[in-house]
């Protein structure tokens, strides 16, 4: 997961910090300068005012390539990516590893911002150059209440393998996650169980087991006018 930039500190309660720092001359230096930083600490005023005021956009990338809608999704804004969503802001713009804001918000476990970006239109499977997608993320920094819900709710594959060949499983175990590692292991015994694979998951074995029940029939009742059939008296039921 790419490092935030040395110029712009993510914090996870921009209130306490009051967006400022001390400066060496006893004055105070305001950390919220543009749409990026104002993403970053959760500063809905000022992002309102950099983009209806001074006209910056929400849907370019900063000299990183890191953009807006990323920095709400690490520190789990979802009113600040609503707005940036509202104002321009592409859900499924990447970065130049290929990350995307979902990619981010797995490393935080931002659950909210998640439903945010994924109700519009975010790619669940979106991968990285790694081949890593959101669910790697979220097993390589234990979010197991992310990877859980992005699964349950959005039909993530945490069987996936990014370019390496390693699963969710894999990196929640490498890295020692021991819940998420359960957790992981827990879907895919569930899926096995429901042959997923198959996309058997959502409908159950209810269809497959009434079929099987009416071709046994068909052939019990052939089997029995078979057995009384006399001449031309007999009947036969085909399929």
């Amino acid at each position: 997961m790419a490092t935030a930039p040395a110029e712009i500190e993510v914090v996870s309660d921009p209130k306490t910090q009051q967006n400022r720092i001390p400066a060496g001359d006893n004055t105070a230096v305001d950390l919220v300068v543009d749409v990026n930083s104002a993403s970053a600490y959760g500063d809905l005023e000022k992002l309102r005012s950099f983009v209806e005021r001074y006209g910056q956009s929400v849907a370019s990338p900063d000299g990183n390539g890191y953009y807006s809608l990323q920095w709400a999704a690490l520190n789990n804004y979802a009113d600040i990516a609503e707005y940036i969503i509202e104002h321009g802001g592409d859900v499924n713009a990447a970065d130049h590893t290929q990350q995307t804001a979902l990619h981010w918000a797995a490393v935080r476990g931002s659950v909210a911002v998640a439903v945010v970006l994924l109700r519009n239109g975010a790619r669940v499977e979106a991968a990285d150059l790694n081949g890593y997608r959101p669910v790697h993320v979220a097993a390589q920094y234990g979010q197991t209440t992310f990877l859980n819900h992005i699964i349950a709710h959005y039909g993530a594959d945490f069987d996936a393998t990014d370019h390496d060949g390693k699963s969710p499983l894999y990196w929640a175990a490498y890295k020692g996650y021991v819940d998420t590692s359960n957790a992981t292991s827990a879907n895919g015994n569930s899926c096995k169980d429901k042959v997923c694979s198959g996309r058997i998951s959502k409908i159950g074995y209810a269809p497959i087991l009434l079929f099987v029940i009416i071709i046994l029939l068909i052939l019990f009742i052939n089997s029995i006018l078979i057995g009384l059939g006399t001449g031309n008296g007999g009947y036969i039921i085909y399929m």
